[in-house]
């Protein structure tokens, strides 16, 4: 029997869609990653071959679809928006990376960095580089992000004091944490639906 004819409905819908990206190599990549889209994404973005290469820019576009219309209305209007773009950021990362989403007066984007990258476990985060990065933008608020390759979204005790710590901090040059969100393939969690904040 060949994988072909083992896949689920969504699955084949899967491949349909990528097979205009990828070509014929559609169902073979899609099987090889483990018929994860996350692991997929994260070997496009690291991988030189041309098809890989144009999901890898299809992916960026869709990204930048989302970044647009929270640059258009407030990030609050849309959170939706904020964690596809967050998910999409971050899919198929083997390692933690640390984001900062710079909004206005109004909760609209003004920019995204990566600001730190660590190993699978963990990311060092220095309050001081994000501050600084928040003057630069001139940045009233912001919301931070980072991922879990784990696969569990769960805040650890060591997120909600980065929180903290992040708040206090930033307090201090007027601008407001409004939220840290944990990725983990397509789980998201956000700390201030939590009440955590």
């Amino acid at each position: 029997m060949t994988a072909s004819l083992d896949l689920t409905a969504q699955q084949r819908r899967i491949v349909d869609a990528l097979r205009p990206i990828l070509g014929a190599e559609a169902e073979a990549l899609y099987e090889a990653h483990g018929r994860s889209l996350h692991k997929l994404a994260g070997f496009a973005r690291d991988s030189s071959m041309p098809s890989c290469r144009r999901l890898a820019t299809s992916l960026a576009l869709a990204q930048e679809l989302l970044a647009e219309e929270m640059t258009a209305a407030p990030v609050f209007d849309s959170p939706t928006a904020v964690s596809d773009f967050l998910k999409l950021h971050f899919a198929g990362q083997p390692f933690e990376s640390f984001v900062a989403m710079y909004l206005d007066a109004q909760h609209r984007l003004i920019a995204i960095e990566d600001l730190f990258r660590g190993t699978l476990a963990q990311a060092s985060v220095y309050p001081r580089e994000i501050a600084r990065r928040a003057l630069h933008h001139n940045a009233d608020a912001l919301i931070v992000a980072h991922n879990h390759p784990s696969g569990s979204a769960e805040p650890s005790h060591a997120d909600e004091a980065l929180t903290s710590a992040l708040k206090t901090s930033l307090s201090l040059l007027d601008v407001r944490v409004l939220d840290h969100l944990v990725i983990a393939g397509s789980q998201a969690t956000s700390l201030a639906q939590r009440g955590r904040m």
